[in-house]
């Protein structure tokens, strides 16, 4: 159980915690619709490092190649997300940026000519696993809002209609477990908090963000309802590991779980309609029971943040005719 002071900050955020979002695109599309243009713009925490998800189906999303550097069978996240909106009856073409173990500012200094194309309608934004943290807790979050944006800006320059999401990432076994570290000593909830309120209160300050893809929580809220481990150097049996073999980035069925949580919360689809014999899960070693619980921590995450977010027509209706706009949403707090 978290300690005395988180639980009465997580009940302070469930209260207080309006900040600007919008269901995403409508559930269903059109054969002859074009299909939607999405953008993800991160590191490793997107592709992962470990097989099968690492060149999971890495030929169906397209690389865009920063400089010089280096590009492997990237799959991970962005490939999942696209198994998973063809399944839902949904055309998007998806395009990912990488630049390995680096934050936004690396992306806007070397990348800004890529993320400022006015073909993306949709872009996804991913900080450094420890910049939207606290200073105190080695953070740079000063930075990271700066630098999210001056990368909205450019988005936006470009295509005014286009809708951008924070990509929230999670909480790091490597940090809480091991000695010495940002959170050593602490709950596993406490990284997550503070990485809810980085991303969330960046969110609200800057006003044009479409929303937030609660990944990091709907990994406390799997572990609070027993189907992940809290702790994988004290695993317990029956439970998924969300962590990979450094306890740092995702195993496949963390991976699988960000992806639902993206689908949820950009396309406005239930991930629960997914099913057992969804094709990605099975394709990544995940058993139907798996993919079925994972789906459903996806779904009850987004739906505790926005409790309309696939009610049919709402994301339609909500999707931008102009500029950009604030839209207040009350945001639940971490795994709740």
């Amino acid at each position: 159980m978290p300690h005395p002071w988180l639980r009465a900050g997580l009940l302070h955020l469930g209260v207080l915690g309006a900040l600007l979002s919008a269901p995403g695109h409508a559930q269903s599309q059109s054969p002859a619709a074009a299909p939607t243009t999405i953008l993800f713009v991160g590191n490793s925490f997107f592709h992962g490092r470990y097989e099968p998800a690492f060149s999971y189906n890495a030929a169906t999303i397209t690389v865009e190649k920063v400089g010089q550097q280096k590009i492997g069978p990237w799959g991970g996240i962005p490939a999942i997300f696209k198994t998973l909106t063809e399944q839902a009856g949904l055309r998007y073409d998806v395009h990912f940026e990488c630049i390995n173990g680096e934050s936004l500012k690396m992306h806007y200094d070397s990348a800004r000519a890529i993320i400022g194309q006015p073909r993306w309608n949709t872009v996804v934004l991913q900080e450094h696993s420890l910049w939207p943290l606290p200073a105190r807790r080695s953070g740079r979050p000063e930075v990271f809002r700066d630098y999210a944006t001056r990368l909205e800006q450019v988005v936006h320059k470009a295509n005014p209609q286009a809708r951008l999401y924070f990509y929230q990432t999670w909480a790091r076994a490597d940090q809480t477990y091991a000695p010495d570290k940002a959170y050593s000593g602490l709950p596993i909830d406490s990284m997550t908090l503070d990485l809810h309120r980085g991303y969330y209160l960046a969110a609200r300050q800057n006003g044009h963000f479409a929303g937030v893809a609660p990944a990091g929580d709907a990994w406390l809220r799997a572990m609070r309802a027993g189907v992940a481990v809290r702790n994988p150097f004290a695993p317990e049996a029956g439970q998924l590991n969300l962590w990979g073999e450094d306890n740092y980035h995702p195993s496949q069925w963390g991976a699988y779980l960000n992806a639902c949580v993206l689908l949820a919360e950009i396309t406005g689809y239930d991930p629960r309609r997914l099913g057992a014999q969804e094709a990605a899960a099975a394709a990544l070693g995940i058993t139907p029971a798996q993919a079925v619980s994972l789906q459903r921590i996806a779904a009850e995450q987004v739906l505790a943040a926005r409790p309309g977010a696939f009610t049919p027509g709402a994301a339609a209706k909500s999707a931008p005719k102009s500029s950009p706009r604030q839209v207040k949403l009350k945001a639940a707090a971490p795994g709740k």
